[in-house]
């Protein structure tokens, strides 16, 4: 480590840049806590550092949920048998197994690096 970061190279007397840009690894993130947290709409993508895809379900979730725009098709859910409304509760739900795949897509990602290296 360079006493002086902005100081020429004592060796070759290169100017230093002042800053290390070395590989950067990511800690391996659970798929279970991912989706634990995707309880809360956002915050498992939030944990797995896809911010802009946690703020999309935040806001998508939250609004569907606050605005009330949700697509009720209990007519059909009742010949059917299965209750089938979908909106802010569906989407909620496709967020927290989104988060467990993405997770482990990740860690799947982080193997395959791992042994190519």
């Amino acid at each position: 480590m360079l006493a002086n970061p902005n100081a020429p190279c004592p060796r070759c007397g290169a100017p230093a840049s002042g800053s290390y840009h070395g590989a950067v690894t990511r800690g391996r993130k659970s798929p279970l806590t991912a989706a634990a947290l995707a309880v809360i709409p956002g915050c498992g993508h939030f944990y797995l550092g896809h911010n802009m895809k946690g703020l999309a379900y935040l806001l998508g979730i939250g609004g569907l949920q606050f605005f009330g725009f949700d697509l009720d098709l209990t007519a059909i859910g009742a010949v059917v048998g299965v209750p089938m409304e979908l909106g802010g509760g569906t989407l909620w739900l496709f967020s927290i197994v989104d988060a467990y795949r993405t997770a482990r897509h990740m860690q799947a990602e982080a193997a395959t690096a791992g042994r190519t290296a």
